[in-house]
């Protein structure tokens, strides 16, 4: 057997192994930690993180498309996106703390306890926190497609040019307070979702969520009904909006299954092509992208200005 046959079932092998051994590798490492007396909140950023630089690094030895690894000019603005999860997230968390006190406290007064099934087994607590919260985000995110006002903040997502790990986090602030504040802590919350439990439930989600940007040649197989990522994400920035519009699972594609929008041709791969069709003069640069919900009638005339002197050249 030579070198390039079996370099050719490594590739083989990683495609269609790295989402189950990130996932299980993430929540096993969590559990250690617990069992070990770290706080989970503590242990979950350095996990993630290593799992970050597993998937930048796996962009390089199984791409999906070579093309993508080249700096679309994208860099310093996905990086500030990058830290502005970070920012607005932590600005946010008191906020939420403090509502959750009050209206999950006034839930509980009303419920005569609390809300949350803390009785049945830890695995049964996660797989109803992740069907609950994914059912909360499939809807919001489904609402930035459907309403032109949050289009508006969900179009800096849609405006990358490539899909890559980093731009996972491409997301105006307006949409991170909306969808990954709101949305996806204060529902389970209020419901008051046990700390290791939440935890457990994050670190299954966001070990699977980092390939759902990924650059990555992956094989899912059956686990193509169960997670939101590869290909189906792919699909869900095409520029043609009929496609673009399937797959809003954030880590998971079960509700996308439940209401009919989830889409994965057989017969196609996904776009090489993905952005905004017809916004050509959306900008590009990081703090141009935080007004342009504001600019917005001005963004559409430029491009259609844009669009018509294209037209005319290729004449």
């Amino acid at each position: 057997m030579n070198i390039t046959t079996i370099l050719a079932n490594v590739r083989a092998v990683l495609a269609v192994s790295l989402v189950p051994f990130s996932v299980a590798g993430g929540v096993g490492a969590l559990l250690w930690a617990m069992n070990a007396g770290i706080d989970a909140e503590m242990a979950i950023f350095p996990i993630t993180l290593a799992n970050l630089v597993l998937v930048a690094v796996m962009e390089r030895i199984l791409p999906y498309r070579r093309e993508w690894n080249r700096s679309h000019g994208d860099l310093r603005t996905d990086s500030l996106y990058f830290l502005t999860e970070i920012v607005v997230g932590g600005l946010m968390a008191p906020l939420l703390g403090v509502l959750t006190i009050i209206i999950g406290g006034w839930l509980s007064a009303q419920m005569g306890g609390s809300l949350w099934p803390t009785h049945w087994p830890i695995l049964a607590q996660v797989l109803l926190a992740t069907v609950v919260r994914e059912f909360f985000d499939y809807w919001a995110h489904r609402s930035m497609h459907h309403y032109h006002w949050l289009w508006r903040l969900h179009a800096t997502h849609h405006s990358a040019q490539r899909v890559y790990w980093l731009n996972a986090t491409r997301a105006h602030p307006g949409e991170i307070v909306y969808r990954f504040c709101f949305v996806w802590v204060l529902p389970l919350a209020l419901l008051g979702v046990p700390k290791d439990v939440l935890a457990l439930a994050t670190v299954a989600a966001v070990m699977a969520d980092a390939y759902q940007h990924a650059n990555i040649a992956i094989r899912l197989g059956p686990l193509s009904w169960i997670y939101s990522i590869g290909n189906l994400h792919r699909w869900h920035h095409s520029c043609d909006r009929h496609e673009a519009d399937k797959n809003y699972g954030n880590a998971y594609i079960f509700w996308d299954t439940v209401f009919g929008t989830r889409y994965l041709p057989n017969d196609r791969e996904p776009p090489e092509q993905v952005g905004i069709a017809g916004l050509e003069a959306f900008p590009k640069g990081f703090f141009a992208q935080w007004i342009s919900p504001f600019r917005w009638a001005r963004i559409r005339r430029e491009s259609t200005s844009v669009a018509q002197t294209r037209l005319i050249r290729s004449k």
